[in-house]
């Protein structure tokens, strides 16, 4: 007899992400290999030129989308005859946890860092206040199946989303890690509407 539930548990995954960013001077992505090194060697999983990796990370990374939409109504039935989806939106949120200048400047729209040579030991500095402007940036998720095949989600253009971010220093409890929000915008040089977020690219 067979079985009467259809699953097929090769199609289950689970497990941690790999956040990595580009200026959005560099060329949008279109393949896994644009991003990070796919060829065996030792250089293998290496970002190619122009990307970082965003490091660690605590509670996950989430990739949302949602959508309005508006209803048609007719006088001649009494409830919606149809919808369509209005405004489509994408965020990608997750908390960094490698306290670095770097990803304090991404997380809050900091200012550009400088390293100060002067003192003994050399100091690096950046600063805080109110960007006027968002900077926007590619950012790229990848994940590695249980059978080693990629999955990347592509997002054509990430820009900070506005949301407080606290940094907190404590005697006990978990090490620091801070939240981090990006809203992503549409690309408008995408000839399909429906690619206009981002990508998907998975090794078959």
């Amino acid at each position: 007899m067979g079985s009467f539930h259809r699953v097929d548990t090769s199609k289950l995954v689970k497990g941690a992400a790999r956040l990595m960013h580009a200026p959005d001077s560099v060329a949008k992505p279109l393949e896994l290999a644009d991003v990070i090194v796919t060829a065996s060697g030792s250089t293998q999983y290496n970002p190619v030129t122009g990307w970082l990796d965003l490091g660690a990370t605590r509670e996950g990374i989430q990739i949302a989308i949602n959508n309005t939409e508006s209803a048609y109504e007719i006088d001649q039935i009494a409830g919606q005859v149809g919808t369509a989806p209005d405004t489509w939106e994408c965020s990608v949120t997750t908390r960094l946890a490698e306290m670095t200048l770097e990803n304090l400047v991404i997380v809050w729209e900091g200012a550009t860092i400088t390293t100060d040579s002067v003192p003994t030991i050399p100091e690096r500095e950046t600063g805080f206040a109110g960007a006027t402007s968002y900077t926007e940036r590619r950012l790229v998720v990848l994940f590695q199946k249980p059978n080693g095949k990629i999955v990347g989600y592509f997002f054509h253009r990430a820009v900070r989303s506005p949301q407080e971010a606290t940094l907190d220093f404590q005697k006990g409890g978990d090490a620091q890690s801070i939240q981090a929000r990006f809203n992503i915008l549409a690309d408008a040089t995408e000839t399909d509407p429906k690619m206009a977020f981002f990508r998907v690219r998975e090794q078959s």
